[in-house]
């Protein structure tokens, strides 16, 4: 079966190739340390598919192949779930509040998925001029400045007005992005509000739930994953999910 083996090399190689890009251009996360070693895995198993296999065991579906295989299509049909139900935005356009949530900087930068995340919520500003904006991101690893600063910076640049930007800079997670920003909104308005979230299409399901954890409910609207970005963003986001799963955050 050497096209099988070819497949394997193919999809290791690429998943090595994509992490080393995102370390390079965005910074070291799990999902690109989890990305590489999954490449690596594939690739191994590619060039010595034989030998892990046996020579006793010849045919298409060899113990090790049916658990190679099973577990890859396990994988891919979780990551086309979720990115089907990322892309299907329940927005109204008629929220009180938008709470943008934030994702890594490089040093200062804006980087292509948080980029991606601002421009929905420039687009939505336009569609909703009466709504207030939280954006929430603290400081993380390799980062410069907040993420919020950044984030502020890139929608003043882009017509949205100042008044209209609330900035949340403490939090380190997405659970503390909704906590936190519940907090400023909650301080904002004296009566009942209604919310959207925008955030990258892999993380709307992930980040729904742990919305409705922390008492923030409503609406959300999606952004496109860089498409450089898609195997690293959604390794990662398996294993957020597993926590998730696992610990409720």
């Amino acid at each position: 079966m050497r096209l099988a083996r070819i497949l394997w090399v193919v999809v290791g190689a690429v998943l090595i190739v994509d992490a080393l890009v995102v370390l390079v251009t965005v910074s070291l996360n799990s999902g690109v340390i989890a990305t590489f070693g999954l490449g690596v895995l594939y690739l191994c198993y590619g060039l010595y598919r034989d030998r892990i296999g046996g020579t006793a065991q010849r045919g298409p579906f060899r113990r090790v192949d049916a658990l190679v295989v099973t577990v890859s299509v396990l994988m891919l049909l979780f990551f086309v779930s979720i990115a089907a139900h990322g892309r299907t935005d329940t927005t109204s356009h008629q929220e009180d509040a938008v709470v943008v949530l934030g994702t890594a900087l490089k040093g200062e930068e804006v980087t292509p998925s948080l980029r991606s995340r601002l421009d929905v919520a420039v687009e939505y500003s336009s569609a909703n001029p009466e709504a207030v904006i939280v954006v929430a991101g603290g400081q993380g690893p390799g980062e410069s400045i907040t993420e919020a600063l950044a984030m502020e910076r890139y929608l003043l640049s882009h017509g949205v007005p100042g008044d209209r930007i609330i900035r949340e800079d403490r939090s380190t997670s997405t659970y503390e992005n909704f906590v936190f920003a519940k907090s400023l909104l909650d301080a904002r308005f004296d009566t009942n509000y209604t919310t959207v979230f925008i955030t990258s299409d892999y993380h709307v399901y992930r980040a729904g739930q742990i919305a409705q954890g922390a008492g923030v409910g409503g609406t959300h609207a999606h952004a496109d994953t860089p498409w450089h970005q898609i195997p690293v963003d959604y390794v990662r986001e398996l294993m957020a999910i597993t926590k998730l799963v696992l610990t409720g955050r």
